[in-house]
């Protein structure tokens, strides 16, 4: 298990490993989520008793979904805008602090857009912030959704919530701790590889 965020680098060899960073985020945000690291997500997850999940990265003064392991994932991922300052994603981001939620489709600082456009209804909500490079660059989610199907309109209260439909469970907090160690492992691997092309580069 890696203790240190990252290697201890030259000041040179740091500043290169940023500008990749910038690079990679800007260009080819997409890049940064390969099949072993989805993998790694995946697993984190389940252990966490999320249905899906979501890495977000910040790309100027938007949240960016860049992997998702939902069944919608092509109608969002690396489309889909959330303002940095927004939703309970855009707190977690802007603070640093985690969070874990319930009844999030009916809190008003949820920002519904995405659950509206993909038909779903938001019941449980873990986020953690995802540092690598020294930063807070993002965020992971995961979450427990309800499916109401495109176009079904969405409740927003408790008293429009259909009785014949079940809520899920709402996280743990042992759930968000396991979350907590997915992002610091995120993190790390997404450090490392930064810094290994900046040694390529270098070498």
């Amino acid at each position: 298990m890696l203790e240190s965020e990252d290697f201890t680098l030259s000041p040179r060899l740091r500043a290169l490993a940023e500008s990749f960073a910038e690079l990679v985020m800007t260009e080819r945000p997409e890049a940064i989520i390969d099949r072993s690291l989805g993998r790694v997500l995946s697993s984190v997850l389940t252990e966490a008793g999320a249905d899906e999940g979501t890495v977000w990265l910040a790309v100027g003064s938007e949240l960016v979904p860049l992997w998702n392991n939902g069944p919608d994932s092509a109608a969002f991922v690396g489309s889909f805008r959330l303002p940095v300052a927004e939703g309970i994603t855009g707190m977690v981001f802007s603070t640093g602090l985690s969070a874990c939620e319930s009844e999030v489709c009916f809190q008003k600082r949820q920002h519904r857009a995405l659950d509206e456009s993909l038909g779903v209804a938001t019941w449980a909500m873990l986020a953690v912030p995802l540092k690598f490079l020294g930063e807070v660059r993002g965020v992971i989610t995961a979450v427990k959704l309800v499916r109401f199907g495109k176009g079904h309109p969405l409740p927003s209260s408790r008293e429009e919530w259909p009785a014949h439909v079940p809520v899920p469970a709402s996280f743990s907090l042992e759930a968000l701790s396991s979350m907590e160690h997915g992002a610091l492992i995120t993190g790390q691997l997404l450090t490392h590889r930064l810094q290994s092309w900046a040694l390529n580069e270098e070498a």
